[in-house]
């Protein structure tokens, strides 16, 4: 279950993510309720966020952009390595 766990953390003190914070707001929209529904709060400016939203799709992308965001990760992904490895050589 969504929520509950995020909403706690809050409470604690600590910071949270955007999706994080998302869930703990509906969390405590739903009346601290994990019941996993659609609250069809259509209304709510998070409800296009909301993680039991029916008719919820995953977002399509064409081979370009799957190539592309590949060619990102990639790069950023050498780019953090290569960071690590700098000051792993500074030490």
């Amino acid at each position: 279950m969504k929520g509950k766990k995020e909403f706690e953390r809050f409470k604690a003190g600590e910071t949270l993510t955007h999706k994080q914070a998302i869930l703990a707001q509906c969390y405590i929209c739903n009346g601290l309720n994990e019941g996993g529904h659609d609250c069809k709060g259509i209304a709510c400016p998070l409800y296009q966020h909301m993680p039991y939203r029916q008719g919820r799709r995953k977002r399509q992308l064409s081979e370009a952009e799957r190539e592309q965001l590949t060619k990102r990760l990639r790069s950023a992904r050498k780019t953090a390595k290569e960071t690590f490895t700098l000051q792993k050589s500074c030490e």
